[in-house]
């Protein structure tokens, strides 16, 4: 799950680098075919993506063809529903997410969908922090928690210097990862482990909150998605014309289950291996040579770091707005909840992506359907004005 500070600031009407970069100049099909594919990658690849954790217990402990199946399901709900946002948004002429979600006049969809946001910031957080904790412990020798307090410090001072530069910092990123990930995956698939006769789904970490393969793969899309609505819908909104989001949003699907693909079917070969391990894709690439280790735990740090200095900021912005901690110094609050969530963090990376993440999806199925409602409302009542619209007049 990748995020940047603007998205993170809460589903507001605030677009996104990657939607006004789009907007700030009129686009080709093609053109806004590419930008709508590279938003919507760029704001779902992630340091959870990096690691391998999430692709393990989502797909490959279902075996290959529970994994394949639940990729599939994956990829269709991708597209569908970044193709709703997108389009709804350009119809609606909304950047604003809360008018996607909420069908009806109550605030109370509204105010479920900030809560679910809040808890996926401070969820994601407790991840990034659990994940740079196992990071740093074979480099640095220390204990995970001391990693994750390091890098909760880290945070901190970001945070309070300010944090935009950090956009440009994800941007670079994002492809790099891409591509090391990839590397990674395909030299391992190439050369796998001496098979051991074994069922993958016996080798690797799986969620106890996970029992079926189809319901995997919607979870994986359910919290992967739920903090990409809000750069997807300026996206729209800033369209000048709505021809190419859908095939945007279709070649963006394509690709993330393409790379995830590929990184299962890496992590399948060699289950015996990584299935249990912490960062399955650092020991990957650790058995190409030290350097690859080096270079792919750096890369999955920076993304880390990114990550969790995004959630940290979107977090205090939103829970400065709790009357109890208005009127506390910005710096209470960051550390205060930094401290909190690198405690959590304690639990472990792999334990917390197989928990937190499958709650937040289970939450982010009803956002989910609050969002097909409201769309199947606007094509009822866009039908509606057509059929009722009077026919022209013809002269004489």
């Amino acid at each position: 799950m990748a995020l940047n500070s603007d998205r993170v600031e809460g589903m507001t009407s605030t677009a996104a680098p990657h939607s006004s970069a789009l907007a700030g100049r009129p686009l080709s099909t093609t053109g806004m075919v590419l930008g709508v594919a590279a938003t919507f990658i760029g704001t779902t690849i992630g340091a959870g993506y990096a690691s391998g954790q999430e692709i393990l217990q989502y797909f490959v402990s279902f075996g290959v063809w529970g994994g394949i199946g639940a990729l599939l399901i994956a990829g269709l709900l991708f597209f569908v529903l970044s193709a709703t946002v997108l389009t709804l948004a350009h119809r609606l002429r909304t950047q604003d997410i809360h008018d996607l979600v909420n069908p009806t006049s109550s605030r109370w969809p509204t105010r479920f969908a900030d809560l679910c946001i809040t808890v996926s910031l401070l969820g994601t957080l407790v991840i990034m922090l659990a994940g740079a904790g196992a990071a740093l412990t074979g480099p640095l020798g220390v204990p995970p928690l001391i990693g994750a307090l390091i890098m909760a410090g880290v945070c901190v001072l970001s945070v309070l210097a300010g944090v935009t530069g950090l956009v440009r910092v994800q941007q670079a990123v994002v492809p790099v990862i891409i591509v090391v990930a990839l590397g990674v995956a395909i030299w391992a698939i190439l050369t796998p482990e001496a098979p051991t006769g074994q069922d993958a789904t016996a080798l690797v970490n799986s969620s106890p909150l996970i029992n079926t393969w189809w319901m995997s793969g919607i979870l994986y899309v359910a919290f992967n998605i739920q903090l990409a609505y809000a750069v997807l819908a300026p996206v729209g909104a800033a369209a000048v014309s709505g021809r190419g989001l859908r095939r945007g949003a279709l070649l963006g699907a394509l690709a993330l289950v393409a790379m995830a693909g590929a990184i299962m079917a890496a992590l399948m070969v060699n289950a015996s291996a990584v299935g249990q391990a912490e960062l399955p894709m650092v020991d990957l690439a650790a058995r190409i040579g030290p350097w690859a280790s080096f270079l792919f735990l750096a890369v999955l740090l920076l993304a880390q770091f990114t990550t969790a200095v995004s959630c940290l900021f979107g977090s205090v912005q939103r829970l400065r707005r709790v009357h109890a901690l208005r009127r506390l110094p910005v710096w209470t609050v960051a550390a205060g909840t930094a401290l909190v969530t690198a405690v959590l963090s304690g639990v472990g990376f792999s334990q917390l992506v197989g928990i937190v993440y499958p709650l937040l999806g289970y939450a982010g199925i009803v956002i989910i359907v609050m969002l097909l409602v409201t769309a199947a409302l606007h094509r009822r009542r866009r039908r509606a004005s057509s059929t009722s619209a009077p026919e022209p007049t013809r002269a004489g």
